[in-house]
């Protein structure tokens, strides 16, 4: 067969195009390769960021994910358990009250299936639920979702329930002697009965327990094979699991079994940090992992719209703007050995959660971690304070030292203290007297001054303890010296 002879100008425009794509296929491996070395770039600032604060805050360890749309971009596991393992991606952690945004998303996908009604009351699903006030019957799910039922810590304060509910049955016989603080629907108070009572509710309509619903539902289908729930906390101190958390003492990590609660529904999942980045992926992908759609999305985007424009609370999920004005989606978990922080960026589309072995502690700026991360995500400077926990912990030691020496000092002065009561006028030594008193009264009243302080939410006595030990011991110590002295004062005045 004869060979067909092109045209010399058809040549050079194929040669033209052929050099054109050499050029572009080039440029393009060239930006591939740039998008990825600035990738680790950004993952290695990152890695290094965590494991600065990790060290200058002492937290012994924690895992983190950070994903971006349907990709998970960073994970990595830092320090070591109690039981001196170290920690990995697959490390399992109590995550604590960011177990409140599954409990929605299986309320929602209830709503979906056309089972519930968000604005039903709860009564219609629940016959058994009865408060000791009308007004409970106007509760909705909406309402429990958004914590505007009316339900406080002040009137049912499960944490310092004792002995604890082991059932939802049980939670519903001790909510008959309960009224509520406010018409539902109207104010906000966070509090975890309303999501001990919507993980009731689920269990009602889907005729499955609650965890075996999570499971079925949530955790299989975006394949958290290291993700379950428990009823009450001990069980997380059973088993090889999951290893115990920590509090502070002066700032020094010490292992600890976490004290009794039963957290069924607002507060009792186990996950890890390579299971949570598949969470935080339908998050921003629209409800969808892979070829599973676990929600739609409308149904993410009303989970992550706050109630109102006075409550900054959706579904499972507080919401707010950064500095610059950003929309952000985020919620904290919070045991007294463990402690979590999942923060949502839907403008850029990143998800990132922390997971830590620490717990709860009124020194340690947990927040500070994912506000960093996202931060180097979005190019952003970063304000990272000099001060710290160990910081302030040195800053309360050196007080109770001085407390110490001045008490010392003053039980041993009384004689020249008396000699000053007989030249000054009376009432003015009554009022020195009584201020020795406010030491003791803090201590006696701490739980209420922390329900103060904490916005309403209702402590225990060994929550407290494990918060702020060394506040605690302070407290202690100064109350005792400062007693004893108005006591021999008292004394020296009758002589």
């Amino acid at each position: 067969m004869k060979a067909i002879k092109l045209p010399k100008q058809i040549k050079k425009i194929g040669l033209l195009l052929s050099t054109i794509a050499i050029v572009f296929a080039t440029l393009l491996c060239f930006e591939g390769n740039k998008t990825k070395a600035d990738a680790n770039d950004t993952n290695g600032e990152i890695d290094q960021y965590i494991q600065k604060k990790l060290e200058k805050n002492n937290i012994p360890g924690a895992a983190v994910a950070i994903t971006h749309n349907d990709k998970v971009i960073f994970t990595k596991g830092y320090g070591r358990t109690s039981n001196h393992t170290p920690i990995t991606e697959d490390t399992q952690f109590a995550i604590a009250s960011l177990s409140k945004a599954f409990t929605a998303l299986s309320v929602m996908q209830l709503v979906e299936e056309g089972k519930i009604d968000l604005d039903k009351p709860i009564k219609q699903y629940v016959p058994s639920f009865q408060l000791n006030d009308l007004r409970g019957s106007k509760i909705t799910p909406r309402h429990l979702l958004n914590h505007t039922s009316g339900l406080t810590d002040k009137v049912y304060h499960d944490m310092t329930l004792d002995p604890q509910p082991k059932s939802f049955q049980e939670v519903i016989q001790q909510l008959r002697n309960v009224s509520l603080t406010s018409e539902p629907g109207k104010e906000y108070h966070y509090n975890n009965t309303n999501y001990q009572l919507l993980a009731l509710l689920v269990e009602a309509v889907s005729n499955e327990e609650f965890s075996v619903y999570l499971k079925h539902h949530i955790f299989d289908p975006l394949e958290m094979k290291q993700t379950f729930n428990v009823v009450n906390t001990k069980e997380l101190n059973k088993g090889n699991k999951v290893i115990g958390g920590h509090y502070y003492l002066f700032g020094q990590p010490i292992a600890k079994d976490e004290p009794e609660w039963f957290v069924d529904g607002p507060a009792g999942i186990v996950s890890s940090a390579k299971d949570m980045a598949k969470w935080l992926i339908i998050q921003s992908n629209e409800g969808k992992y892979d070829n599973n759609q676990l929600l739609s999305s409308k149904g993410i985007k009303k989970m992550h719209t706050p109630a109102s424009s006075e409550i900054s609370y959706g579904m499972g999920w507080n919401t707010f703007k950064d500095d610059n004005g950003k929309n952000q989606i985020q919620h904290s978990g919070i045991l007294w050995t463990y402690k979590s922080e999942a923060l949502l960026l839907p403008d850029e589309r990143y998800g990132i959660v922390m997971l830590f072995n620490s717990g709860m502690n009124i020194f340690v700026d947990y927040y500070s971690f994912t506000d960093g991360i996202a931060k180097i995500l979005t190019n952003q400077p970063q304000k990272e304070p000099f001060y710290n926990n160990q910081l302030f912990e040195l800053l309360v030691g050196a007080i109770i030292i001085v407390t110490i020496i001045l008490g010392i000092r003053q039980l041993l002065r009384l004689q020249r203290w008396a000699e000053k009561y007989k030249s000054r006028p009376r009432w003015l030594s009554t009022i020195y007297l009584l201020l020795r008193l406010i030491p003791l009264c803090l201590l006696i009243f701490l739980p209420k001054v922390m329900t103060f302080i904490g916005g309403g939410r209702v402590l225990s006595w060994e929550g407290i303890i494990l918060m702020m030990p060394s506040i605690f011991i302070l407290l202690i110590i100064a109350s005792f010296f400062n007693l004893m002295i108005a006591i021999f004062r008292v004394k020296q005045i009758f002589r």
